[in-house]
């Protein structure tokens, strides 16, 4: 059996990571990581917090210095936090659907005509790693400022790291993007985010973040060392099981603690927790791991690709992309189901064939009634976010397990 998690830190390195916080001298790792990010998007000004929704809350804030006007324009198929943020900001989240069964946004300017001069920004996420709509939006925003008061494009890129359209990473369309390196992305430093100003705009006031104590990062290793060892090789069979239970018995107790998604929260302001620099540390461990970071890419996306190749044929089955495009970033294969039952029954059957997938996304915020949303039910993207199943990538999937993947999905929709 194979955890569906796999980090790109090993669990032997951050046993020595435990050891190593005490041992580390300050030193300044910032111009070496912005020489890094600069092979991927140029010479632009970057700044380094311990979590990417922090670099986002960092670009709103920098927007409501330059306008009155308090719409944001946001996929309703993303992560919960990102409305968060934006309501923490002071704006009001729109959210905006998804095309059908692909993760290509719906926005599209023509649609807001009566809003255009209260909409302040437009976040465009990119899920599974491109969103080509951002080609034509981009466009239609420069018309439009042309005229008008300034509209901003962001980029979210929080699983997009190094992805391309056209030739152009994404994260170098917009004003501004924003980048995330929590635990399970390609590279990380267990929590961390970064802020991309394409525009060399924005001066952060340092007096409204901290700086994170060696006990802080001792506590985000200790966590993940104790997920690592729970999908460790002797461990995982019997934790395997509890998750197992849990979905068939709706144990939602264990389930919170194993989704990071599964209850929708809000608090009354930006959570002070999340108010940090990036430390020095978190920028050294993260600079290790760029000189493997392509090689994995690749080898993520060729694991895609004999998922698409093989199952693409398959009626009951849709992808997020009509052909597949290996400049996509793949931290995980998205399948998406014709109806939630279907998907349901495939997971539960793989569940019993010991097969460990993740059964979510992220979710349709728009019939989340915590965000009082008077726009109606983004119904692609509820569609996406109910029928989806996530299947590995990581190192730790060999080919034989892969195809005994496929084989199993495939014996499923053949039954």
């Amino acid at each position: 059996m194979i955890s569906r998690f796999c980090f790109n830190i090993s669990i032997y390195e951050s046993l020595k990571n435990i050891f190593n916080i005490f041992m580390f001298k300050k030193k300044n790792f910032e111009p070496d990581l912005k020489k890094e990010l600069s092979r991927f998007y140029g010479n632009q000004n970057f700044y380094f917090f311990d979590y990417g929704r922090t670099a986002f809350f960092e670009i709103l804030c920098e927007i409501k210095k330059n306008t009155k006007k308090r719409k944001i324009l946001v996929n309703s198929l993303t992560l919960f936090e990102v409305i968060n943020v934006i309501i923490y900001s002071g704006f009001i989240p729109i959210f905006v659907d998804n095309k059908r069964n692909s993760f290509d946004t719906e926005i599209d300017l023509n649609d807001f005509k009566t809003e255009l001069d209260q909409i302040a920004g437009i976040v465009v996420t990119h899920l599974n790693g491109v969103n080509n709509n951002i080609i034509e939006l981009e466009n239609q925003i420069q018309e439009h400022s042309k005229n008008y008061e300034k509209i901003y494009l962001i980029e979210d890129c929080a699983v997009a790291l190094g992805a391309q359209i056209n030739g152009k990473r994404v994260g170098m369309f917009g004003d501004f993007a924003f980048l995330s390196f929590n635990i399970v992305k390609n590279i990380t430093s267990y929590t961390g985010g970064a802020l991309i100003d394409n525009k060399k705009n924005i001066e952060i006031e340092k007096t409204k973040y901290r700086e994170l104590s060696r006990t802080d990062i001792l506590k985000k290793i200790i966590f993940v060392f104790i997920i690592q060892v729970l999908n460790t090789k002797l461990i995982f069979p019997i934790f395997f099981q509890l998750i197992k239970y849990s979905h068939k018995y709706s144990f939602n107790f264990l389930l919170k603690k194993y989704r990071t998604d599964f209850e929708v929260k809000i608090e009354n302001n930006f959570p002070r927790r999340f108010c940090f620099f990036m430390h020095d540390w978190q920028k050294k461990i993260l600079l290790n791991q760029f000189k493997n970071l392509e090689t994995k890419q690749i080898r993520r996306i060729a694991k895609s690709k004999i998922y698409f190749d093989s199952l693409k044929e398959i009626k009951s089955l849709n992808f997020p992309q009509n052909e597949f495009n290996e400049k996509n970033i793949f931290l995980e294969f998205p399948i998406i189901c014709n109806q939630n039952d279907t998907k349901e029954k495939l997971f539960e059957y793989l569940l019993d064939k010991k097969i460990d997938v993740k059964n979510y996304y992220y979710k349709n915020c728009s019939e989340e009634k915590i965000y009082n949303s008077n726009h109606s039910i983004c119904l692609n993207s509820k569609k996406i976010s109910e029928n989806i199943l996530m299947l590995p990538v990581h190192e730790r999937i060999n080919n034989d397990y892969q195809l005994q993947i496929v084989d199993l999905i495939k014996d499923f929709f053949n039954r």
